[in-house]
């Protein structure tokens, strides 16, 4: 369990399938982030099982236990990562991913990791805004409908290096 000052994150468990289920029905969250459908209790019991095993997958829950989101860092290379993380709406413009991400990030660079990715869909304002906020910097944009059929979206990467955190993880820390 990782502890802030309004929220912690901890391990996902099977026990969070009925919240994973409730995400999963909202097409906004597919959309947006990305987050998997399941049709059943039994796939997101699946799905909750998968999250666990990852190495820095987390719920984020406030202070009382509600759960709120999910974050987590992918490996890329050994000393890279990608960040993923959706917000429920419902919590949506009240600093707790920012928290969050402060969490995980201060966390990977006491773990060694040099640099940090994201990548969010070109109409999706609010996470950019929030990476450009944590001192990420847009790198790139793809152009995915390039490749017809099977996409419909722009994407765009963003890239923290962890040296310059230290620099304004107080300006951003909740």
């Amino acid at each position: 369990m990782i502890k802030g000052k309004r929220i912690f994150l901890r391990k996902v468990e099977v026990g969070d399938a009925d919240q994973l289920l409730a995400w999963s029905k909202n097409p906004r969250y597919q959309y947006l982030a990305g987050f998997s459908h399941y049709e059943d209790l039994d796939q997101a019991r699946e799905g909750a099982r998968i999250y666990h095993d990852r190495p820095a997958s987390y719920l984020i829950c406030l202070k009382d236990g509600t759960r709120i989101g999910l974050a987590e860092l992918y490996p890329r290379t050994e000393d890279t990562r990608e960040v993923g993380f959706m917000l429920d709406e419902a919590y949506e413009g009240r600093g707790y991913m920012t928290e969050s991400l402060a969490l995980l990030f201060d966390q990977a660079k006491e773990c060694g990791i040099a640099e940090i990715w994201a990548c969010c869909r070109d109409d999706n304002l609010p996470p950019q805004r929030l990476l450009t906020k944590m001192g990420f910097k847009e790198q790139y944009e793809v152009d995915y409908r390039q490749i017809p059929p099977f996409f419909n979206f722009s994407a765009k990467y963003y890239l923290l290096k962890l040296a310059e955190w230290n620099k304004i993880e107080t300006n951003t820390k909740s």
